[in-house]
């Protein structure tokens, strides 16, 4: 870049004239505090940013508005909302989030272009470079998911355009090194603080208050679940509100709000910048001849956006990790309370990346001298999704903040948590967004790691088999896995992240850490490596271990509260069952094996995904007084699979007085305390992957002996990851829950039927369900697909459309997928429309990197379970005995 440091710099003062246009006189208005305080609320929220005032707005929408009222320590707007950059785009790469981002354009539009509001809501479109032949991959995929998006739920049209598309969308731009783009039309930009005033005068007009300069300073959770808010008006002066619930919108002072209520808020302040330049000659001759701006520019190779600013342009980068700046240690990871409308000074050096990229693409803007450097602190979450929905440590407490794009999900998740408090369940999955996700490992040291690789990695190729490693392994008392990561990584273990456990997800032939190096859209390069892994399970043996969420459930109760709560019986004594915890509408909430110890006691394995997932609903819908204890044994407990034919005998070396565990007296869905080598364990005969096994069950501490005292009593034994896992596991179609099984698909669809007992009498869901059968039955259900790739090595991975092959309209969408190592095919799992469709080599067609491919639905596994291969195997050997020319009786067998 020519221009020199002062120049970058030119018009200091434009900070404080846009804080003053915020704020009159250029400061914070010290205007009395009110005195109408309510004496009871039923939801209070806490901080006036866009999502706090959406909430309320929401809530007026739902007829509640008159029972709510909104807190701010200073003035609306005054802490990130103000200085936002305002992107408001349908354009979101994810699943789910996509509603969100129609939501909120097609709210601004209405509010805007029908009802007249002043939101300064330009939509130019949006133009996302690609400049490589995996950018141009990325593209095709989430041009298949928004396509997917688009023929299902309606969502807005995406398109790929040509070098020559975008000059003529964008006359600015050079496009050389340009091979081709993204353009979705109707993103643009808004005005923060438009926005936000415009929600509050909604939300007022439905009854809803709003107190500013009330700062909330107290949070005590009573007995009964309700909330006592103390709130400090200006002057000094403190009233005290009850409230049924409590909602954190804080922003960048969530993690205090948390602290007060004793609440875990995992976020951290950082700095983000942007530049605006003087006006741009070649800009304003734009607007005045077509009156109207410029697309939006995302350059993901420069890692930044780049839009019109006026006359000019605003350009906002997303520095390198190893530049991105939190804010001071002594702030302990929130704002201060007095810093309203607060800017950081602005660091242009930070920021020389990609302005160079900037003006190589624009030229314009090499020319123009520069307005100002804004540095506004904004906070993010660990992983930048946001922290929305209940609390799981107490009740009635409810996230929404660290929200990392407010402007633009505001009025999508307003809705979302409105409807999951209303209805105790959310609209839809989103998993990735629910505060549930992180537990006290989750530090403030950590948070802040990971926030600057999230923030870093923003504009990075987001291949589906990432694996992004900074701040691992994760050191913490609820994480004690030092040593079992020691032993894996010795054995060549790449290892994968869950809920801050390191999961081995393959083996390389040699102990190295190849870390993200071998992402990919397309076939993995270590598929032969998985098949390896598979093959010695099934020639010989092998082991996977596996950290899951553990919980002990005691009581007189526990049997009536897990019958109440699963849609399955609760197991015997002695017998292990699974079990699916659903939501009021049906929906799968979750997936538990329980193992019953005895009348009054069972141990419960889940997802380590979901670990405080599952343990907020558990207690939720346990019922006053119940007599039930749940403990959370996550981190004390640990799992080890052992598979294949020498599994049996491999356990048996170990075992320090005799047992019988031959399948015929140790049968499928019971359990075994065993002492191996003298370690304590509860063996289940059980096989995630349908190959005859254990699962073994040990204390945390023990685990890592366990693996390799198995390893010396049969060194021909194999190590497994989760990819094998994932082959097995396809191949065989079984379904994964957090995957082919979600909070989007009812029990019915999800193929859960030999799981649902509804003659047990009532439990969670039942009635919709019931509902459902009585309404015709689901419309879509979960299918195996065999897919025909022939030498592409491309597979499916999930979200990927599935087409009818006659019209090309999309009629379902996969959920998983892979190539399954034994069987030699391409395979997914995925929801069909249409039970005309559903059978046996019924063919339909998947999109895969931008090519159709065609999939036939396959009513039988692509590999037989092993008992049912042993069953095989057994009537081949009885075929000799029998005359040839009994034929029917033979086919009769063997079907």
């Amino acid at each position: 870049v020519r221009h020199t440091r002062s120049r970058w710099q030119k018009s200091l003062g434009f900070e404080q004239r846009l804080l003053a246009a915020h704020c009159p006189n250029g400061r914070c208005c010290a205007s009395t505090g009110p005195r109408d305080l309510p004496s009871e609320v039923d939801v209070a929220i806490v901080g006036g940013g866009v999502t706090g005032v959406a909430i309320l707005h929401q809530l007026g929408v739902k007829g509640l508005g008159s029972s709510a009222a909104l807190f701010e320590k200073a003035t609306l707007t005054s802490g990130a909302t103000w200085h936002a950059a305002g992107l408001v785009t349908y354009y979101h790469g994810g699943n789910n989030f996509k509603f969100w981002h129609q939501e909120g354009v097609d709210l601004y539009k209405k509010w805007q272009n029908e009802e007249g509001l002043l939101l300064s809501f330009n939509q130019p479109g949006s133009i996302r470079l690609l400049q490589n032949e995996d950018r141009v991959k990325e593209a095709q995929y989430t041009l298949s998911k928004s396509k997917l998006y688009q023929g299902l739920f309606g969502g807005p049209e995406m398109h790929y355009v040509g070098p020559e598309d975008v000059k003529r969308l964008h006359p600015l731009v050079n496009t050389e090194g340009i091979v081709g783009a993204l353009y979705t039309e109707g993103d643009g930009h808004i005005d923060p603080t438009s926005v936000t005033h415009a929600f509050a005068n909604k939300a007022k007009a439905a009854g809803g208050r709003i107190f500013e300069h009330s700062e909330v300073v107290g949070l005590d959770c009573k007995p009964d679940g309700s909330w006592e808010v103390t709130v400090r008006v200006a002057g000094g002066e403190t009233h005290v509100v009850r409230a049924a619930r409590v909602v954190n919108c804080a922003g960048l002072w969530a993690e205090r709000i948390g602290n007060l209520a004793g609440i875990h808020t995992p976020s951290v302040v950082l700095q983000h910048q942007y530049v605006i330049t003087e006006t741009v000659p070649e800009v304003k001759a734009y607007h005045e001849k077509h009156g109207h701006q410029l697309p939006v520019i995302r350059d993901l190779e420069g890692s930044y956006y780049l839009r019109d600013e006026g006359d000019g342009i605003l350009i906002g980068p997303y520095e390198n990790e190893d530049l991105v700046q939190l804010c001071p240690p002594e702030w302990k990871g929130t704002m201060p309370a007095d810093m309203t409308f607060w800017l950081f000074e602005g660091d242009i050096d930070r920021l020389t990346d990609s302005m160079e990229f900037a003006t190589r693409l624009v030229p314009a803007i090499e020319s123009t001298g520069i307005k100002t450097v804004l540095n506004g602190p904004t906070c993010w979450p660990a992983d930048g999704n946001h922290l929305v929905g209940p609390s799981h440590e107490k009740p009635n407490y409810w996230h929404a903040c660290a929200e990392s794009y407010g402007i633009a999900h505001a009025p999508g998740l307003s809705r979302y948590l409105v409807h999951w408090m209303l209805n105790g369940e959310p609209p839809y999955e989103l998993s990735e967004s629910d505060p549930a996700r992180f537990g006290a490992w989750a530090t403030p040291t950590w948070v802040g790691e990971k926030v600057k690789e999230a923030y870093g990695w923003n504009n990075f190729i987001a291949y589906p088999n990432e694996n992004r490693p900074r701040a691992r392994p994760v050191v913490h008392k609820e994480r004690p896995q030092e040593d079992m990561v020691a032993v894996l990584r010795s054995r060549g273990a790449q290892l994968g992240f869950a809920h801050g456990w390191e999961t081995p997800a393959w083996f390389h032939s040699k102990a190295e850490d190849l870390g993200n190096s071998l992402a990919s859209f397309q076939r993995p390069a270590y598929t032969n490596a998985v098949r390896e892994e598979c093959q010695k399970v099934v020639d010989h043996g092998g082991l996977c271990y596996w950290p899951f969420a553990h919980y002990h459930i005691r009581g007189a109760g526990a049997s009536a509260f897990l019958d109440r709560l699963i849609a399955n019986k609760v197991p015997a004594v002695g017998r292990v069952g699974l079990g699916h915890l659903l939501t009021p509408s049906g929906k799968v909430y979750s997936e538990l094996t329980f193992v019953r110890l005895a009348p009054d006691e069972f141990y419960v394995t889940g997802y380590n995904n979901y670990q405080l997932h599952d343990l907020r609903w558990m207690r939720e819908h346990m019922r006053e007084g119940e007599q039930v204890e749940i403990e959370d044994a996550t981190s004390s407990r640990a799992v080890i699979f052992i598979n294949g034919p020498n599994a049996q005998s491999a356990v048996e070396k170990l075992l320090d007085e005799p047992v019988d565990l031959a399948r015929t007296a140790f049968k499928p869905f019971q359990w075994r305390k065993l002492l191996l080598g003298g370690i304590e364990t509860i063996a289940v005969r059980m096989s995630f992957i349908g190959e005859h096994g254990l699962e073994l069950h040990v204390g945390r501490d023990q685990v890592a002996d366990l693996y390799q005292k198995l390893h010396e009593a049969d060194p021909q034994l194999g190590d497994w990851g989760g990819n094998a896992m994932n082959s097995f596991r396809i191949e065989k179609g079984v379904r994964l829950f957090g995957k082919d099984i979600t909070k989007d698909h009812d029990a019915w669809e999800a193929g859960l039927d030999r799981f649902i007992k509804l003659d047990k009498g009532t439990f969670i869901g039942r009635d919709a369900l019931l509902k459902v059968m009585e309404n015709g039955g689901p419309q879509r259900k979960t299918m195996q697909l065999e897919i025909e790739v022939g030498d592409a090595e491309v597979d499916a991975v999930g979200n990927e459309s599935i087409r009818c092959p006659e019209t090309g309209e999309v009629v379902g969408f996969t959920t998983s997928g892979t190539w399954g190592a034994m069987a030699g095919k391409s395979l997914a799992l995925g929801y069909v429309y249409g039970p005309q469709r559903w059978a046996d080599g019924c063919r339909l067609q998947v999109d895969l990197l931008g090519k159709r491919y065609d999939a036939f639905v396959r009513d039988k596994p692509a590999i037989d379970f092993a008992a049912i291969r042993d069953k095989k195997a057994s009537v081949e050997r009885a075929m000799p005995l029998w005359s040839s020319s009994d034929t029917t009786s033979q086919q009769q067998l063997r079907s």
